[in-house]
């Protein structure tokens, strides 16, 4: 990926085309390899993936108008959904991508205890929930919109998911009652307006009621990772039991079709909220791999999901990569293929799984 889609002069992700010369990569596949990166580092002797990490930041200054200042003020900040000028028309803020890239963050925090990612963390959690919706018009009022443009009132699962995990982390590293209090109402907002009675979630809900009912692998993976830190944070059994619930009929929906047509990106952010499952009849939440264990068949969830991510990640190997590159073929971002990819074989390999 480094050598392909990093361009070390601008410090930012991209490829080359001939007739267009540079292409960007939008902000939700860069915080999608930046958590992959994080997985990967966790990894035993992958120090040299670690030192790469705070070079990600130059990066993401990109994606806001005031460049490396957005990443030390004290206020909400949100980023944009595409970088700014001079290397191309800056894109929209949107609520979900900066929810992931606060998951993403929490993670390099983790590793890296630097200054500067929780803060930053912090404030994208502060920017995320002013997109709650307080209009009473609207079927199912709250849950959090789209974006700040006007024209995005849908409330998606996958921005209430990450946003209701990203609160309960943000509690979790600083003891803030206010972030968990709006994880909360995040994720029981989401659970009103678009869980299923089979435990799955609906895609998103309009503000006239209508309910999109595709179903996405991720949209399941953060719901499962978003009860699990709530059942962590608040000790309440109900949080443990509906992501086992979910984690149970998303892998008796799912097959390798229905992982086919989600795409590695949502696939990936599946399987690692998956495997955060407690291994066996555990009665814990959040459980960190058994290196001995790792493909054992308990028949638990976590265990079936294991199985199911290696039988997909062979079939991305042997049927949608590039033989020559390595690259994975397909349409779209060609980063949001590569970075999931990473970080999948990097849960199968051992690497401490997170939200």
């Amino acid at each position: 990926m480094a050598d392909r889609f990093y361009s070390a002069r601008r410090k930012v992700f991209g490829w080359r085309n001939w007739w267009l010369g540079r292409t960007y990569e939008h902000l939700r596949p860069f915080a999608n390899t930046w958590s992959a990166l994080c997985t990967l580092a966790s990894l035993p002797d992958r120090a040299g993936v670690r030192d790469v990490l705070p070079l990600l930041f130059d990066a993401l200054s990109t994606y806001h108008r005031a460049g490396p200042a957005a990443l030390t003020g004290q206020g909400p900040v949100g980023f944009h959904s595409s970088v700014v000028p001079s290397l191309r028309r800056a894109g929209g803020v949107c609520y979900g991508d900066n929810a992931w890239l606060g998951l993403a963050l929490v993670r390099h925090q983790e590793l890296c205890h630097d200054a500067v990612s929780l803060p930053l963390a912090e404030r994208l959690f502060r920017f995320v929930v002013t997109g709650w919706s307080t209009d009473d018009t609207w079927a199912a009022p709250g849950g959090i919109r789209w974006s700040i443009d006007p024209a995005g009132t849908s409330r998606t699962t996958c921005t209430n998911g990450p946003a209701a995990a990203l609160g309960a982390l943000v509690h979790r590293l600083t003891g803030d009652l206010a972030a968990l209090e709006h994880s909360i109402s995040i994720y029981r907002w989401t659970r009103s307006a678009l869980g299923r009675d089979d435990g799955l979630y609906a895609d998103r809900i309009h503000p006239d009621g209508t309910v999109v009912a595709d179903l996405w692998s991720h949209n399941q993976g953060a719901m499962i990772g978003a009860g699990l830190l709530l059942a962590d944070a608040t000790g309440d059994p109900g949080f443990l039991a509906d992501a086992r619930t979910t984690a149970s009929a998303s892998l008796g929906r799912f097959g390798l079709d229905d992982l086919c047509r989600s795409g590695p990106a949502a696939n990936a952010i599946f399987f690692r909220n998956l495997f955060l499952l407690p291994p066996g009849a555990s009665p814990g939440t959040i459980s960190a791999p058994d290196p001995d264990s790792l493909d054992a068949d308990d028949g638990t969830p976590r265990a079936a999901g294991r199985a199911l991510a290696r039988a997909y990640d062979d079939l991305l190997w042997e049927e949608e990569h590039d033989r020559r590159t390595i690259v994975l073929q397909g349409r779209g971002s060609r980063l949001d293929r590569m970075g999931p990819r990473v970080q999948i074989d990097a849960l199968l390999a051992g690497a401490e799984p997170h939200a």
